[in-house]
């Protein structure tokens, strides 16, 4: 009797203390981006249309990501999120993976048919290239 209650109690107390233990050594993989809380459905490049005289060129500024509808999620608490998320950055560590922790960036949220178009905009060209190739690793 005293042996099976052993077990139960070195059994539970297990099950409260490994999933501690393995976040605090860092085995825990962190997510890359908090956009990695919802479903994304698709990334693609944000162009933009430059004008210079007659002609007419596509330049790549960013990334737009496609977030699936869930349900209580709307447009106005992801915009929300995201950007409590965008000030909270700014004195965290680094996300190396996340498109969101490029310098300069703005975020805009509209609702799209069954989900959210999350537009991630840099600043600059460089920055542009970055901010998609981060984009690209969510749906890794």
């Amino acid at each position: 009797m005293f042996n099976r209650k052993l077990v139960a109690v070195v059994a539970i107390g297990g099950a409260f203390i490994i999933p501690q233990l393995a976040t605090a050594s860092g085995l825990a993989q962190e997510p890359r981006s908090i956009l990695q809380e919802h479903h994304i459905a698709s990334v693609r490049p944000y162009k933009i249309e430059e004008h210079i005289g007659k002609l007419t060129s596509h330049r790549i500024q960013g990334a737009e990501v496609y977030v699936e509808a869930e349900p209580g999620l709307t447009a106005e608490w992801l915009r929300l999120k995201l950007a409590r998320h965008l000030d909270a950055m700014r004195s965290s560590a680094p996300m190396p993976d996340c498109p969101l922790d490029v310098a300069d960036v703005r975020v805009e949220v509209a609702s799209a048919g069954a989900g959210f178009t999350v537009k991630v905009i840099a600043a600059d060209s460089a920055h542009a290239d970055e901010v998609l190739r981060r984009a690209r690793l969510l749906l890794e």
